[in-house]
């Protein structure tokens, strides 16, 4: 099942939860196992879509953690090299660092709040954090343009 479908299927499953009751009231009685089974079907659903959260959240976080890792051992390059770089352009490269260090850390907070996000929340959040780390890696392609 795709990420799209999965709350497709449980809205539908609701739906039918919601249908059952108002049957059995209505003398349209059902059979037991049939009610049983819709709830349990149900609970599978619900089970399979948070391990597929899970799971996805913990993929993006592997991928995301390996990328501020390279991030940061670029930016410990980038610093070695400005270090023979000339003051005007050291002066440059600095304020350019400083801004990766912080573009770095605000990625690194916005992925520490994936594992406590709501599946719904997820979504946002992962964008948030892909953008983030996106624009970090843009910062430094710009840094290292301004080196001689």
């Amino acid at each position: 099942m795709t990420a799209r479908r999965i709350p497709l299927a449980l809205s539908a499953s609701i739906v039918l939860l919601s249908i059952v009751p108002s049957n059995a009231a209505a003398g349209d009685r059902q059979q037991p196992s049939t009610a049983d089974k819709v709830v349990r079907e149900t609970q599978e659903a619900v089970e399979a879509t948070k391990q597929y959260t899970i799971q996805q959240k913990e993929a993006f976080t592997k991928k995301v953690h390996a990328e501020l890792k390279e991030a940061q051992e670029k930016i410990a390059e980038l610093r070695r090299k400005t270090e023979s770089a000339s003051a005007e352009a050291r002066a440059e490269l600095q304020k350019a660092l400083t801004d990766m260090e912080k573009q770095k850390n605000e990625a690194r907070k916005k992925l520490d709040g994936v594992n406590e996000s709501t599946s719904a929340a997820f979504g946002k959040l992962r964008d948030e954090v892909s953008a983030a780390v996106e624009e970090l890696k843009k910062s430094y392609k710009e840094a290292l343009s301004k080196l001689p």
